[in-house]
């Protein structure tokens, strides 16, 4: 369950009335303004999940991201003024969860960052025996790929790769149906939920940065099969 937030924001007065309403939603919030800032206080205490503002001093919030998503697979939420598609695609593809355009209610941001803990599977709302559930559940082994929906871990050739969850709900669902092909649509549903506006190009993201993951494991890799038109197939 998410309980500590990490909020890097150098507007002030937008920090203090975020940081207001999230610990009202029961969140422990840690506040950052610039990146670097919020980097030493992330190692120093890692969270459970980081908003992070894009245009912040020092280090922007998509170098954080970056950083960030070298050595953890902590949920990270992008806060920024642009609009553009290119700016979404760029921070998922460093590794963000979510990405919020500004203005935004702390409404949508609380829900948003429920919609991710129940992505999680640690029995968030409207789930709680979702934790039970997949501790239950075996892992799935597809020749030398091994998925443990329990742990949330992935192993190649007995090699750990780290991925994010989102990318980990994509890779499960296309080994759990190997052979079968699998919709964009459907692919978004698992990794983002639907309560998240998104474009089929955020699902060609998230598996550019699978396989871009597996093959720095072993350059052999090459199980991911896209469909064109349609989405993708773990080759069974």
């Amino acid at each position: 369950m998410i309980k500590r937030l990490l909020l890097v924001e150098d507007d002030a007065a937008l920090a203090r009335i975020l940081g207001a309403a999230l610990s009202e939603e029961g969140f422990g919030v840690t506040l950052a303004a610039t990146g670097t800032e919020g980097l030493r206080l992330f190692e120093a205490a890692p969270p459970d999940l980081a908003i992070l503002d894009v245009l912040l001093p020092e280090m922007d919030g998509l170098e954080l991201c970056r950083r960030l998503r070298r050595r953890f697979a902590t949920p990270i939420v992008l806060l920024t003024s642009r609009a553009e598609e290119v700016d979404r695609v760029t921070g998922l593809d460093l590794g963000a969860d979510d990405y919020i355009t500004k203005p935004f209610s702390t409404r949508e941001l609380c829900a948003r960052i429920r919609a991710i803990e129940r992505r999680l599977g640690r029995g968030g709302a409207g789930d709680p025996a979702g934790g039970r559930a997949r501790a239950e559940e075996p892992p799935l082994h597809a020749g030398d790929l091994v998925v443990d929906r329990a742990s949330f871990t992935v192993r190649w050739k007995d090699r750990p790769v780290a991925l994010t969850r989102a990318e980990f709900q994509i890779l499960h669902a296309l080994v759990r149906s190997r052979g079968l092909v699998l919709t964009r649509d459907r692919l978004l549903d698992l990794a983002r939920g639907t309560e998240v506006a998104v474009t089929d190009r955020t699902v060609d993201t998230f598996i550019r940065r699978i396989r871009k993951k597996l093959t720095e494991t072993d350059p052999s890799f090459d199980q991911i099969e896209t469909v064109f038109g349609i989405g993708y197939r773990y080759r069974s």
